[in-house]
């Protein structure tokens, strides 16, 4: 079998346009060094809203989760550098959150790839922030997962992203 044969039958043009994902899987690669942290929070998939009318649930959705991905990354930049290093001096650590379950009808969570972890804090240290920060914000489960990034995590969290979209990347958080 020829080599033009076999670029055929894997439909593989030299000439063809990279996708959105795989321009977005390109460009992160290149910044794994600067995201040395891998973490994946479980979300509650129901949210119980209050009005005038009563009380009723609701089922999660994608802007509840982009929500809740901002307010767990301040509870956390508060756990890393203290109240007043992260309010006042807007010192924070620097997130990549991707929200994973929108396209492939499982339950929504989310996946981070973080970095710009400051010398004091040790690797050893992130899951108590983690757990710490995680107290203070309503709709996340009790599960998650810190993890040291590898080559496969960028490729991992991107997984749902289309090929002519990014739409599940919180790219307002990053």
């Amino acid at each position: 079998m020829k080599l033009q044969d076999i670029r055929i039958r894997t439909a593989y043009n030299p000439l063809a346009l990279p996708t959105q994902k795989a321009a977005t899987r390109t460009w992160l690669s290149g910044m794994s060094k600067d995201f040395p942290l891998a973490l994946t929070l479980t979300l509650k998939q129901t949210i119980v809203e209050t009005t005038d009318r009563g009380t009723y649930k609701r089922k999660l959705t994608r802007i509840d989760c982009e929500r809740i991905a901002k307010r767990f990354t301040q509870k956390l930049n508060r756990e890393v550098f203290g109240k007043r290093g992260a309010d006042k001096f807007g010192l924070s650590l620097k997130y990549l959150p991707v929200v994973e379950g929108e396209r492939s009808n499982k339950n929504l969570h989310l996946h981070f790839a973080i970095g710009g972890l400051p010398s004091h804090v040790k690797f050893n240290q992130f899951d108590r922030l983690v757990t710490n920060a995680k107290l203070n914000v309503e709709h996340i489960d009790a599960e998650h997962k810190v993890d040291v990034t590898d080559s496969g995590w960028f490729e991992y969290i991107t997984k749902e992203i289309g090929t002519k979209d990014t739409d599940n990347v919180l790219w307002t958080l990053a």
